[in-house]
């Protein structure tokens, strides 16, 4: 069988892999100092975004086959997975708060910081100054939309 010919039901049977797989790497993560293991939650995080992102390019190009949305899926899930983690593990320390009920994902929360006022107290500006960064170094360009937050 080519790897064309896949159907929707062949890759639901890879997800028992996939989840398997991820209790293997979430073992060997633990093995990791913290230090590390946040940057490369942060890494991994950035990498399924910039998937995500050019899975929305090709959607949007109508190009995005029934095999690559399929795949695509299972993108989208770990990504959201590593999106919940870093939000509120990694981005409860960094912005010195707990995310708002409702603010799943790190887009959602640092999108509420870069609406914040430009003057305020310290803390609401720093929070700021992180969402822009990460705004104009890590997520804008690569949002087919020009402007991920």
């Amino acid at each position: 069988m080519s790897f064309d010919a896949l159907t929707l039901s062949q890759l639901a049977q890879l997800f028992p892999l996939v989840f398997a797989i991820a209790a293997e790497a979430l073992d060997v993560l633990l093995l990791i100092p913290t230090v590390p293991r946040v940057f490369l939650l942060l890494w991994l995080l950035w990498v399924f975004y910039l998937a995500a992102m050019n899975l929305k390019r090709a959607k949007t190009a109508g190009t995005l086959s029934k095999v690559a949305l399929g795949l695509g899926v299972t993108v989208m899930l770990v990504g959201y997975l590593l999106d919940v983690l870093a939000n509120l593990v990694v981005f409860t320390v960094l912005l010195c708060e707990l995310p708002k009920w409702g603010e799943w994902t790190v887009t959602a929360r640092l999108g509420r910081h870069l609406r914040a006022p430009e003057s305020g107290a310290w803390l609401v500006r720093y929070r700021r100054a992180v969402a822009h960064w990460f705004e104009s170094d890590l997520l804008g360009d690569f949002d087919p939309d020009g402007s991920h937050l």
